[in-house]
């Protein structure tokens, strides 16, 4: 496995030989098909939205992240869901950096 990207809290590796990426959660390591990986990214920024975060500050102190058809779901708090929202926007990055370098 291939580190892409670690954030203060999360990790994001990609195995080629399974040819699927792997979310480390610290407690939970998360096995996950690039399309998982997409449905992620959108869920990421809807969560990491001012609405989301300004409702969180003032109603909610945290939210459920769930996903690989609800196979896993994990409790965020305000800050592990900035750092998660971080954590998908680098892997992609790292992603699309390993592609062009790879050419």
């Amino acid at each position: 496995m291939n580190l892409l990207f670690a954030s203060k809290y999360y990790a994001s590796y990609q195995s080629t030989e399974d040819r699927c990426f792997y979310l480390d959660f610290g407690h939970k390591m998360v096995k996950l098909s690039f399309c998982q990986l997409l449905s992620l990214r959108y869920k990421a920024k809807q969560l990491s939205s001012h609405d989301n975060l300004e409702y969180m500050l003032n109603h909610a102190d945290v939210t459920l992240l769930t996903f690989c058809d609800k196979e896993h779901v994990v409790l965020l708090d305000t800050l592990q869901v900035l750092d998660f929202a971080e954590l998908i926007q680098g892997t992609f990055a790292m992603m699309e950096l390993n592609s062009v370098l790879a050419i």
